[in-house]
């Protein structure tokens, strides 16, 4: 199950176990990131990432598992079917796909399976709405911090937990339907913690325009989120 423990040069990750794991007709490479942070008696909180779709490695969330780390929670991501070290699988779906990465990551050991955040991004917040049901069959998760979203008002009253929405105002989705009204009803329906935030100067994945870099102001809405939804400060 696990290949080798490693370092990662990040300041909040600890170690590093990665992994292999079997998806829908494919094998699937992932990796999971503990924090420096101490274990709590009942296991980690879960920080479960679903990749957007024109991710092709895991390490394009180095900023997403630096952030979970940070604030105690351990950080499963995964390289999603042809890409990374993944296979390919000439069969087989990425829904699938998913939410067997989600029923895996809840196995491991030193996790709270109780406590689990799923982070989206992208289309992946499209992915995220078609197998929630799916998800919560394995585990309901505490609340979805969805980057970059893609659900409209009417979609995202799907997603009945706590919800954190961070947009990029660049993005070509106007973020006053898909943050601040995308929060309005689902805030509304579920009379639940949803809010929003929406960057400046970014591109779609919340980049700064200028480089290479997660937006600040967006970085710290997630973690300030995070923290009260976790309950780890």
């Amino acid at each position: 199950m696990v290949a080798n423990h490693v370092d990662k040069p990040v300041a909040s990750v600890d170690v590093t176990e990665h992994l292999q794991f079997v998806g829908d007709d494919v094998s699937l490479a992932g990796q999971i990131d503990y924090p420096k942070a101490k274990r709590p008696r009942s296991g980690y909180p879960l920080l479960f990432v679903i990749p957007h779709g024109t991710s092709m490695s895991r390490s394009d969330y180095d900023h997403i598992a630096e952030l979970g780390t940070s604030i105690g929670a351990a950080v499963f991501r995964w390289d999603k079917r042809g890409t990374g070290r993944s296979g390919h699988g000439v069969n087989g779906s990425i829904e699938i796909d998913t939410v067997r990465a989600y029923d895996y990551a809840l196995q491991l050991p030193s996790i709270n399976p109780e406590q689990v955040i799923i982070f989206a991004q992208n289309d992946g917040t499209l992915l995220l709405h078609d197998i929630f049901g799916a998800m919560k069959r394995e585990q309901r998760p505490l609340g979805v911090l969805l980057a970059g979203n893609m659900l409209d008002p009417k979609s995202i009253s799907k997603l009945d937990v706590p919800a954190h929405i961070v947009v990029s105002k660049n993005d070509w989705n106007d973020w006053r339907t898909y943050a601040e009204k995308a929060a309005d009803a689902h805030a509304e329906k579920y009379d639940t913690d949803t809010d929003f935030f929406v960057a400046m100067n970014t591109n779609r994945l919340l980049m700064y325009s200028s480089g290479n870099t997660f937006h600040k102001g967006a970085e710290s809405s997630m973690k300030q989120w995070l923290e009260r939804v976790c309950q780890t400060s």
